[in-house]
């Protein structure tokens, strides 16, 4: 956003005061947009959305389990997976819930 090279020693709290943000803020911004792609994937049939569902063959590995974009949404949006996948269809209802990310509101 600032041309600043990786090369040159700047902390990542400098950035963000010459653009002008607060990490809280940003990190609110790129779950709001996260949401909306989510949405947007899920109401439009396209290759992104075939690749969301496709599953891989083979043994899971060891440690951790990975998070899942799936995983994410849900704990963003603080629902169901169920409640997810009904409200995601209905676009009034999606905008009303990414509207009120990190307003503490409970969704509806």
């Amino acid at each position: 956003m600032q041309r600043i090279s990786w090369k040159e020693k700047v902390t990542n709290k400098k950035v963000l005061e010459s653009v002008g943000l607060q990490r809280p803020e940003l990190l609110l911004t790129i779950q709001r947009k996260k949401m909306k792609y989510y949405g947007h994937l899920r109401r439009h049939d396209s290759i992104q959305k075939r690749i969301r569902h496709g599953k891989i063959d083979g043994r899971r590995g060891r440690g951790r389990r990975r998070q899942t974009w799936l995983g994410n949404i849900q704990e963003t949006s603080q629902m169901k997976m169920c409640e997810v996948c009904e409200t995601d269809l209905d676009r009034r209802r999606w905008r009303t819930v990414t509207a009120h990310l990190g307003d503490g509101m409970a969704p509806s």
